[in-house]
């Protein structure tokens, strides 16, 4: 039996179907390879916690 998500076609002007999950997919993915991004006020204050207690960030 087909899928039949995979057999919907696209909007026009649009090049793949997003279905709800997509996007947190591909957030996943993106961070296992790049990590999780921070705002670099919040990377700071780790890095000075890190310092106060020894722990290397």
């Amino acid at each position: 039996m087909d899928n039949p998500i995979s057999i919907r076609k696209t909007v026009e002007g649009q090049d793949r179907l997003i279905i709800p999950g997509d996007p947190e997919r591909e957030s996943e993915k993106a961070r296992m390879i790049s990590g999780i991004p921070l705002n670099p006020k919040v990377a700071q204050d780790l890095k000075e916690l890190g310092t106060k207690f020894n722990i290397e960030f």
